[in-house]
């Protein structure tokens, strides 16, 4: 047990380098279902560039006084209207000495869409700048503080960024929302038995006692029933956990991270999987991804189809899969062939190949010199003992949302 659980350490180590070694500069799955208000934007009103940046530091502009003369600048991407273009919508606050800004002014010049906050600044000071969802441009749409393309409203559409003064500590105000950057094992099959989880965190920065089991789980995929766990470690940069019995073989699992439950130590909430997220919204959904067991059998099937070719031969389609398949699924329903300009269906025959392990599709209404474009449904199934969907996108787990299998052809 002593030598498993070093090993499981080193593992951890090692995953925390991968995952966990760069911060945040700036699901295969449905990542975001519901939990956003789907109203779109349009003509997105939103800041082009920062004078100073976030983490700048504010020109003094007159240096023979011991406060700080200067200016913060945000360059809007749109026309903007300048009823809007206020101190009530662009909030500028010293949180140093909790003082106000000496004689300030807000100027907003249209022709280059441009606003220009002036005052005195205490030197040394912690500047923090919220543009408010009071911004609209001149069509009338809001500002898109979290960039997913909807209206969210405040706080989340807000825009909030730090400049100092001379040298104010700014680390205190963080406004970065964490994100799962990495996750072991991944959408992948042949997982040990007894694999070692692990969720990993942008940021560095996780509080860790969010870290706990109830908001991490695991379950096998087809009864839903939940795997009990073991929390081996957590830190600031992720979390391990094992399950307390090894998996059943060939079968699929689910991880989901209730990323809403999840906060940095300055109190932002996780958003979910880099890159696969809508920021900060109303209620961030949870995360989920699955992966298979190794099937130690050899008479158990733990690998779901994949398309291995789709080539026309004279007048037929014929589309090839790497394993025994289930032909009653082989159906209009699942297996569409439309023209690629007009979207117009291409009426043909489904042809089962005697292998079992394909089809053909014939196109004696086909024009030719027009391209085709092949849909498989995710829907299609392999054959028992596998049992499973179609892996269309090949990252090792079938039947996801996005394993609806495309490609084009000419005859």
């Amino acid at each position: 047990m002593l030598k498993r659980t070093i090993t499981i350490l080193a593992l951890f180590s090692i995953a925390l380098m991968v995952f966990f070694g760069c911060g945040k500069e700036d699901n295969p799955f449905d990542p975001n279902a519901g939990g956003y208000n789907g109203t779109a934007l349009e003509n997105l009103s939103f800041v082009a560039a920062l004078n100073p940046g976030d983490g700048g530091t504010i020109q003094d502009i007159d240096p023979s006084t011991s406060d700080v003369e200067g200016e913060i600048i945000v360059y809007f991407e749109d026309f903007m209207d300048a009823s809007t273009v206020t101190t009530s919508n662009i909030i500028v606050k010293d949180t140093t000495n909790n003082t106000s800004i000496t004689g300030a002014t807000l100027n907003y010049y249209p022709e280059i869409k441009k606003a220009v906050f002036g005052g005195t600044f205490s030197n040394d000071a912690a500047i923090v700048i919220t543009l408010t969802t009071g911004l609209r441009n001149s069509a009338g749409v809001a500002l898109d503080g979290n960039e997913n393309g909807l209206i969210d409203g405040s706080p989340y559409d807000d825009y909030r960024y730090r400049v100092r003064t001379g040298t104010a500590f700014l680390d205190t105000f963080d406004f970065i929302h964490p994100e799962i950057n990495g996750v072991m094992p991944g959408i992948e099959n042949g997982v040990d038995l007894l694999p070692a989880i692990i969720v990993g965190f942008s940021g560095s920065d996780i509080d860790t006692t969010k870290l706990v089991l109830t908001n991490f789980t695991l379950v096998k995929t087809s009864s839903q029933v939940a795997v009990t766990c073991s929390l081996i470690v957590s830190t600031t940069g992720g979390i391990m956990f094992i399950p307390k019995d090894s998996l059943d073989e060939a079968e699929e699992y689910t991880v989901t991270v209730r990323c809403a439950n999840i906060k940095d130590e300055s109190g932002n909430v996780c958003l979910g999987m880099v890159g696969e997220n809508m920021g900060w919204i109303a209620n961030i959904p949870d995360y989920t991804w699955d992966f298979i067991t190794i099937a130690v059998d050899p008479d158990k099937d733990g690998t779901p189809p994949t398309v291995t070719s789709a080539n026309v031969s004279g007048e037929e389609l014929v589309v090839k899969f790497n394993d025994d398949m289930d032909t009653s699924t082989f159906t209009t329903t699942n297996i569409r062939i439309y023209n690629n300009f007009t979207g117009q269906n291409l009426v043909g025959s489904i042809i089962n190949e005697l292998d079992g392990k394909g089809f053909r599709y014939t196109l004696e209404n086909a024009e030719g010199g027009t391209t085709y474009r092949l849909w498989l449904s995710k829907d299609i199934k392999e054959a028992v003992p596998g049992g499973w969907y179609l892996d269309g996108n090949e990252n090792g787990v079938g039947g996801e949302i996005d394993d609806d299998y495309e490609t084009t052809f000419t005859p």
